[in-house]
């Protein structure tokens, strides 16, 4: 591989794109910012030939996909252009203007209904109906709809799938093209979209799988559909009110603490704190949730960017919370990737366990909400990232189990995970067992739980996996494999290939849950999804260029994973897991940081929450 390919090859496929965040350059949790030490206002403007150039600009210049064999981004961003058109179309007047509609077909375009007549209702309660459809098999004798042709017939199709999104408020859509093959004079897509409408009665939205065909343009022309082909369909109607709503300013609006503190948001305070405190713009801090006063309602601990204090919230009976912090003593400024509140010393209340970038801290509650520091352990691990805790002994002590992400905070190795997808090169996963009077003793080695600690490691959740009555632990790890470690009476054995449970991507959160209701619980990884990755991971030049890690590749652009228990099988000594992902629609989190099984309408079934995001530039046109 040359080097001018391994650049594009990275950006596009790891997410590392300018218009919607960074991926392969994902920073470490606790990498220092480079904070100015100056306020904004202290800024002084360089003239124009002497700015240093911007990151896209630089990339522009030196990574041209069309003359690096990525022809397939060229033609994603002017087909994303196309499809753009397209969106606003859907979102605007009611039927779309086929003067709007000839630019963006050919002229012997056509085009299967956008809406199928019959859809299936496949989940249906007071809150919300669920239908959907599918592209039926090649073999099925089911007669197919008539196919629209030109102008009007997008027009046509493009009304009725207007009204699958009722009549009231305004249309939002999005198109994401995850899929390019070519040929010289033709290139196929898929296509993802993605349409919703809130109204003051309820809200619907959309999502569709198309194909589309489209002709390679000439030099400065746009490509033009020549087919769209409907091949999954589902549509989601929600009665009433939307199911949630933002409550933070009411619950937390009256504390000084959320107008000074958290209002003005992270690039305020990037420019006003020192890059000492160790604060960082991503938002790897963490929170925990506990009745921390015995009064029976649950209290917030919100760990914040560090230089500013952590906040503890405590719960009114009016559903409002009043900041504690200060009392309490738990308003420490450290960079605090997350915090536990747990009983450690078996007193009945919950006590606090926070990880940050230089200590373990451990604080006893009074049993009234107010804490006293009985433990400072220094460098537990080199870079946390996250906390877990479980009685892994059965000893009737809570263990902590502290997720190091980054085996070197300070960066004075390797630049970054290596190799991109398999790296282990991370930090030191540890596991502490509770002695008792907030005494712990590393026996990660000793357990067992030495076995393949090298990675970087961002979360994990206990469970007992193979109902055998103790808790067995999964370990998400960004840049390539988990573990699944099995306890057997308190020794660990990582056995995630071949429980068929080790994933290959970006892992960044962990949940269980009984999916199906088996009895055997159920694991969710949150990943990243990259539709850029989709695209370039199956073109022949990315196949050539990284060999036999292509695979690995292309699955960690893949998204979230679902593994549902087996159970023992054939009634053996062995269990394992079935990868359900794709059937179950569930790998689309977008960038997925955080999941968590819930069951949101009562229904006896778990289902799925899953938190995204990350930080993004405006979209300047670049890969």
């Amino acid at each position: 591989m040359t080097l001018r390919r391994w650049p594009v090859q990275i950006l596009l496929l790891t997410g590392v794109l300018l218009a919607g965040g960074a991926g392969a350059g994902k920073p470490h949790p606790g990498a220092e910012s480079p904070v100015a030490s100056a306020t904004r206002s202290e800024t002084v403007a360089l003239p124009a030939r002497e700015r240093p150039a911007t990151l896209a600009q630089t990339l522009s210049e030196r990574f041209d996909a069309s003359r690096d064999r990525w022809d397939t981004e060229v033609l994603n961003v002017t087909a994303g252009k196309q499809l753009k058109a397209l969106g606003a179309l859907l979102a605007g007047g009611r039927p779309p203007a086929l003067a709007k509609v000839s630019p963006l077909i050919a002229p012997d375009f056509t085009c299967s209904p956008l809406r199928p007549a019959r859809l299936t209702t496949v989940s249906e309660s007071d809150l919300f109906e669920v239908r959907r459809w599918q592209a039926p098999p090649e073999t099925s004798r089911e007669p197919a709809a008539a196919p629209h042709h030109g102008a009007a017939g997008l027009a046509q199709a493009l009304r009725v799938l207007q009204d699958g999104l009722g009549g009231e408020g305004d249309v939002h859509t999005k198109f994401k093209i995850v899929r390019i093959e070519s040929s010289e004079s033709v290139f196929t897509t898929r296509i993802r979209l993605e349409a919703s409408r809130l109204s003051a009665t309820g809200s619907r939205q959309l999502v569709a799988g198309w194909r589309g065909r489209w002709q390679v343009p000439r030099a400065g022309e746009p490509p033009r559909l020549l087919s769209i082909e409907l091949e999954s369909y589902e549509e989601v109607s929600v009665r009433g009110r939307p199911l949630f709503a933002d409550v933070t300013a009411s619950a937390l609006g009256h504390n000084d603490a959320y107008r000074t503190q958290v209002l003005p948001g992270i690039d305020h305070w990037l420019g006003r704190v020192s890059r000492i405190a160790g604060m960082s713009l991503f938002g790897h801090h963490g929170l925990a949730v506990a009745d921390v006063n015995g009064d029976g309602l649950e209290d917030l601990y919100a760990c914040e960017a560090g230089g500013l204090p952590n906040r503890l919230y405590l719960q009114n009976p009016d559903g409002t919370a009043t900041d504690a912090s200060a009392a309490a003593g738990v308003d420490w400024l450290e960079w605090t990737p997350s915090a536990l509140l747990i009983d450690l010393d078996n007193d009945g209340d919950q006590d606090l366990a926070a990880a940050t970038r230089r200590w373990l801290l451990l604080a006893e509650n009074d049993g009234g909400g107010r804490f006293a520091l009985k433990r400072r352990l220094s460098r537990v691990v080199a870079s946390p990232a996250s906390l877990a805790a479980a009685d892994y002994d059965g000893d009737g002590n809570l263990d902590l189990y502290v997720c190091g992400y980054d085996g070197d905070p300070e960066n004075r190795g390797l630049p970054g995970p290596f190799p991109y997808h398999d790296a282990e090169n991370g930090g030191r996963n540890a596991l502490l067992r509770n002695m008792g009077d907030f005494e712990l003793e590393d026996v990660t080695d000793r357990v067992g739980l030495g076995q393949n600690n090298t990675r970087f490691s961002f979360a994990a959740a206990w469970e007992d996996a193979d109902n055998d009555g103790d808790m067995d632990l999964y370990v998400a790890n960004d840049f390539g494999r988990n573990n699944l470690y099995l306890n057997d009476r308190g020794r660990f054995t990582d056995v995630a290939p071949a429980a068929g449970a080790e994933d290959v991507a970006s892992g960044m959160s962990v949940a269980w849950g009984d999916a199906d209701r088996d009895g055997w619980m159920d694991l969710y990884v949150g990943n990243m999804f990259s539709s850029a990755g989709g695209r370039v991971a199956y073109q022949r030049a990315f196949s050539e260029s990284t060999g036999s890690a292509a695979a690995d590749l292309r699955r960690m652009a893949r998204g979230n994973s679902l593994f549902l228990n087996a159970g023992s099988r054939a009634g053996g000594n062995t269990f394992g897991f079935r990868d359900a992902s794709e059937v179950a629609g569930v790998t689309m989190g977008r960038w997925a940081w955080s999941s968590k099984f819930a069951d949101l309408d009562n229904d006896g079934w778990q289902d799925l929450v899953v938190a995204n995001g990350y930080v993004s530039n405006e979209d300047s046109g670049d890969l």
